[in-house]
C-alpha cells in the first residue's frame, strides 16, 4: 500500500450548524432509547422490554431506507435544509407525545401487546434515522467529521442521560430529548435557505417543550399507569396490583434514578383500612418487594413474626458474628442478623434510593440502617465481594435476583449473583466455618443454585460427597407457600457438616414449624438422593428430575458461570419472538437489497453494490455483538451496573469519534485500505484484550471506582479508535460514486444492529459471551478480508452505472 494521500476531491467541510444538529439528534436518541427503557423496565418484564425497544430501534435503519425510496419525491417538492429542519422538528415533537400516547391514553391498556408498543416508539427512530441518513447522504465527503459529531454526541449521551433520570424521571426525559431535536431544526433552518414556515416552527418548539417539562415536572400528569388487572406474564407486581381494588395498594413514596425507580406502597386491609403500624413494601422497577416492618426499636413485639420467615432458621443456626446481607433492602434482614446478636452487619444495596428511603422513613423503622454495627454500602454485591478483604461467618441473601417465571427472563445483571465463579468468591470470603445462605421464590431456582455451588465446592478441592455434605435445604410449608415469594432456604457451608449438626438444624426447623427438604446424612428424600444414593452425575440428576416433575416438559437447571450468567432463564430455547425479530430483520434488509439492486443496470455496478451491502451488514451485527459483550464481562469490575454502561459506551463512541475523524484525511480511493486495516486492528486489539487484560483486572480489582473507571477508558479507547473508522469511510465512498446510496447503507447497517443485538444475545445463551466476543472478532476480520483482498467499492470509472 502507497502512503495515504489527502483526499484528492476534497469537499468543503460541513458548516457548525450541520454537526450540531447530529450532535443534537444522536444525544437525544440514546437518551430517548435510555428513558424507554427504564420506563418500561417498571412495568413490563425483561424480555418484553428488550424485545420492544429492539423492534423500536430498528427505525433507525428504516428511516434510512425509508430515506433512500423517498429521496426524489422530497427534493422535488422541498429545499435541502428546510426537509431536514422540519424533520428535527418532527422528532422534537414525537419524543413526548409518542410517551403520552403510551401512558396517558387509552393505549395504556394495551402496553402488553409488543406490536403496539413498538408501533408507536418506532417513530421517533423512524425520523431520526431518515433525518441523519439524509444529512450523511448529502455531505458525505465530509462522514468522517459527521460520525465524529454522532458518535461524540452519543457518548455524551451515555453520561448526561443518567443525570437527567435522576433529577426529572424517565417519563420526563422525553421532553429533554424534543429540546434537543428542536435545537436542531433550529440550526438547520437558521443556517441557511428555509422556508420561512419552518423557521418559525422551530424556533416555537423549544420554549413548548420547555413548558411543557416544567408543568409536567411540578404537576406530574404523565406519569407511570396503572396496569389493567388480568394474567398476563409480561407485567410487574405492582402496577397489576394498583389496578386490583381487593388489594387496596397505594403508593406513599416514589423516587427515580439512573438504576430504577423505587416504590414505597402500603396495603389497605381487608375491612379496607390501614394502620400505621402494618408493613410497608418496597418495590425496585415493580418487581416483588422487600418488606419494611415497624420496629419501635425493641425486638420482643416483632420476635414470633421474625421467627417464622424462612430466612430467619439461617441465623438461628449459626448466630453469626460478622454478616454481610447482599440486598438488605427495607430492613428485614438486619432485624434477622440483631434478633441473634450478631456483632457486625454489613449491607450492599445495588439500589442507591433504597438507603435513602429507609433512612427517609426512619421513624417508621427505627433507623435500622444508622445503628452503631450496621455499614451500608451501595455496590453491586458480587463486586463487593469481590473487592472486600474482610471474612463473614454468613453472608446472606434473599430475592436478590427478582423472581420472575423462567420462560419469560433474559435478565443479565444481578445473574452474576448466582454462578460457579461468585460462589467461588464467596467461599473466598467466609470464616473457615462460614455459610452463604440464599432465600428463593421457586423450588428449580433453588436445585440450579444448588448444582452450581456443588461445582464450585468440587473445584475448591472437596469430592462429590464432601461437597454434598456442605449443603442444606428447607422450605415452608405447602399450605403458606401462597402467602408470599420467600418460600424455599438454601445453606452452604464452607465445611462439610456433621451427622450430629444436620439432625440438630433439622430438629430446629421442624420446631419453627418449617418443613426439611434436604439435610445431609439426616435427611435425604427425593430427588436429593439421586445425588447421595445413586451417585448421579449432574446431567442424569437433571434429566430424572425433569421427567419425575414435568413429564415431557423440561427445565433447563444446568448449573451457570460469569460466561452464560442467565440465572433465572430456565428454557433450553430462546423465546420465539427473538428468532422472529433477528430473521425479520434479516429478511427485510436482504429483501430491500435484493430488489434495489436488480433496480440497477448490470454490471459492475450491480456487484459493487452487493458487496457493499454485505460491508454494511458486517459493521451493523459486529458492533453491536462486541459492544454487547464487553458490557457483560466488564461489569464486575467496574461493580455498578449504570455506572459500567456509561463508561463503556463512552469509553467506544468517544473513541470511535476520533477515529471517525481521523479517516477523514484519506481519500476515498484509499477507502478500502484505510477500512480493512482498521477492522484489522479491531480483531488484533480485541483479541489482546480479551486474552491479555486478565492480569491487569485482577490486579487493579481493589481501586477505586474512579481509577478503575480510567483503567477501563484507556483499555477501550484504542479499541474505539479502530471501530470508528470503517463505518464513514464506508460511507464516503459510496457517496463519492452515487450519494443517493447513501441512505440505503445507512439503513442496512442500521437494520443490521438489531440483528447483531438479538444475536449476541441468543450465542451467549448458548455458548457464552468469550464464544459471542470472538465472533464479534470474526465478523471484522469477515470485513477486513473483504476490504484487502477485493473491490468493496465500486471503482472510480464505475461511477456513471450508478446513475
Amino acid at each position: 500500500m502507497n502512503e495515504p494521500n489527502v483526499n484528492p476531491h476534497p469537499a468543503s467541510a460541513p458548516r457548525l450548524p450541520l454537526l450540531v444538529a447530529v450532535f443534537c439528534t444522536a444525544l437525544s436518541v440514546l437518551a430517548f432509547e435510555v428513558a424507554l427503557s427504564r420506563a418500561f423496565s417498571v412495568l413490563l418484564r425483561y424480555h418484553f422490554v428488550f424485545l420492544a425497544i429492539s423492534l423500536a430501534t430498528s427505525g433507525i435503519g428504516l428511516g434510512g431506507l425509508l430515506d433512500y425510496l423517498t429521496d426524489r419525491w422530497f427534493h422535488r417538492t422541498l429545499t435541502p435544509l428546510t426537509h431536514l429542519s422540519l424533520r428535527a422538528a418532527l422528532l422534537a415533537a414525537l419524543y413526548p407525545l409518542t410517551i403520552y400516547l403510551l401512558f396517558a391514553t387509552p393505549l395504556a391498556a394495551h402496553l402488553t401487546s409488543v406490536w403496539v408498543v413498538s408501533g408507536l416508539c418506532i417513530l421517533p427512530f423512524l425520523v431520526a434515522g431518515s433525518l441523519l441518513s439524509r444529512i450523511f447522504a448529502e455531505h458525505s465527503q465530509a462522514g468522517g467529521t459527521l460520525y465524529f459529531a454522532d458518535l461524540v454526541g452519543a457518548a455524551l449521551g451515555s453520561f448526561l442521560v443518567i443525570a437527567a433520570l435522576q433529577a426529572l424521571g424517565a417519563t420526563n426525559v422525553p421532553f429533554v430529548c424534543g429540546m434537543l431535536a428542536a435545537l436542531a431544526a433550529v440550526g438547520l433552518a437558521y443556517s441557511g435557505r428555509a422556508t420561512t414556515p419552518a423557521r418559525a416552527l422551530s424556533v416555537i418548539l423549544w420554549p413548548a417543550l420547555l413548558a411543557l417539562l416544567l408543568a409536567n415536572a411540578h404537576g406530574k400528569y404523565l406519569d407511570l399507569p396503572v396496569m389493567p388487572v388480568r394474567d398476563d406474564p409480561a407485567a410487574k407486581p405492582l402496577y397489576q396490583e394498583l389496578g386490583d381494588p381487593r388489594i387496596g395498594a397505594k403508593i406513599v413514596y416514589s423516587e427515580w434514578n439512573a438504576f430504577a425507580r423505587t416504590d414505597v406502597v402500603s396495603n389497605a386491609r381487608a375491612n379496607g383500612t390501614t394502620d400505621p403500624k402494618d408493613d410497608l413494601y418496597i418495590y425496585t422497577d415493580g418487581e416483588v418487594p422487600t418488606n419494611m416492618l415497624w420496629y419501635p426499636g425493641k425486638m420482643a413485639p416483632l420476635g414470633s413474626r421474625l421467627r417464622s420467615f424462612i430466612g430467619f432458621p439461617a441465623f438461628e443456626w449459626f448466630r453469626p458474628e460478622k454478616a454481610l446481607l447482599i440486598g438488605p433492602g427495607g430492613g428485614l434482614d438486619i432485624l434477622l442478623a440483631a434478633a441473634v446478636g450478631t456483632r457486625q452487619i454489613d449491607g450492599v444495596e445495588l439500589n442507591p434510593s433504597i438507603p435513602r428511603i429507609v433512612r427517609k422513613f426512619g421513624d417508621f423503622n427505627g433507623h435500622l440502617y444508622d445503628r452503631q454495627n450496621v455499614r451500608i454500602f451501595v455496590d453491586e454485591g458480587r463486586s463487593f465481594v469481590r473487592r472486600s478483604p474482610d471474612q463473614y461467618d454468613l453472608i446472606y441473601m434473599a430475592l436478590t435476583k427478582t423472581a420472575t417465571t423462567a420462560s419469560n427472563s433474559l435478565a443479565l445483571v444481578e445473574g452474576y449473583i448466582y454462578t460457579r465463579e461468585a460462589f467461588e468468591d464467596y467461599l473466598a470470603h467466609l470464616t473457615p466455618n462460614g455459610k452463604v445462605a440464599l432465600v428463593f421464590q421457586e423450588p428449580s431456582l433453588l436445585l440450579r443454585t444448588m448444582l452450581t455451588a456443588l461445582e464450585a465446592l468440587e473445584r475448591d478441592g472437596k469430592s462429590r460427597q464432601e461437597a454434598l455434605d456442605c449443603v442444606m435445604a428447607i422450605s415452608m410449608p405447602e399450605a403458606f407457600q401462597g402467602l408470599g415469594p420467600y418460600r424455599h432456604l438454601l445453606v452452604i457451608s464452607k465445611s462439610p457438616f456433621t451427622l450430629a449438626e444436620s439432625q440438630k438444624c433439622a430438629s430446629q426447623t421442624i420446631a419453627l414449624g418449617f418443613d426439611p427438604a434436604y439435610f445431609p446424612g439426616a435427611f435425604e428424600p427425593v430427588p436429593f438422593s439421586w445425588l447421595t444414593q445413586k451417585n448421579a452425575t449432574t446431567p442424569q440428576f437433571i434429566q430424572a428430575w425433569n421427567d419425575w416433575m414435568f413429564g415431557a416438559q423440561h427445565l433447563n437447571i444446568y448449573p451457570r458461570t460469569d460466561d452464560q450468567p442467565f440465572v433465572v432463564d430456565m428454557t433450553f430455547h430462546m423465546p420465539g419472538q427473538f428468532w422472529w425479530l433477528l430473521v425479520g430483520a434479516l429478511a427485510l434488509g436482504a429483501i430491500f437489497s435484493v430488489v434495489a439492486i436488480s433496480q440497477q443496470r448490470s454490471g459492475g455496478a450491480t456487484a459493487g453494490l452487493g458487496a457493499a451491502v454485505v460491508y454494511f451488514a458486517c459493521l451493523g451485527v459486529g458492533f453491536m455483538v462486541v459492544e454487547i459483550s464487553l458490557i457483560q464481562k466488564l461489569v464486575l469490575y467496574l461493580g455498578y451496573p449504570v455506572l459500567s454502561l456509561s463508561v463503556i459506551l463512552f469509553s467506544l463512541l468517544l473513541g470511535g469519534g476520533s477515529g471517525s475523524l481521523l479517516s477523514q484525511r484519506w481519500g476515498t480511493d484509499r477507502a478500502r485500505w484505510v477500512a480493512g486495516y482498521a477492522a484489522l486492528a479491531v480483531v488484533l486489539y480485541g483479541l489482546a484484550l480479551q486474552y491479555g487484560s486478565h492480569p491487569v483486572i485482577a490486579a487493579t480489582l481493589g481501586l477505586d471506582i474512579r481509577v478503575r473507571s480510567l483503567i477501563t477508558m484507556v483499555l477501550l479507547l484504542p479499541l474505539g479508535f479502530a471501530l470508528g473508522m470503517p463505518f464513514p469511510t464506508g460511507l464516503r465512498a459510496i457517496g463519492s460514486r452515487a450519494e443517493r446510496f447513501v441512505p440505503w447503507m445507512w439503513g442496512v447497517n442500521g437494520l443490521l444492529s438489531v440483528v447483531g443485538s438479538v444475536g449476541a444475545m441468543i450465542m451467549a445463551k448458548f455458548w457464552g459471551f468469550s464464544t459471542t466476543l470472538l465472533a464479534g472478532w470474526g465478523i471484522y476480520a469477515l470485513v477486513a478480508a473483504l476490504c484487502l483482498t477485493g473491490t468493496i467499492f465500486l471503482p472510480q470509472e464505475k461511477k456513471t452505472e450508478l446513475h
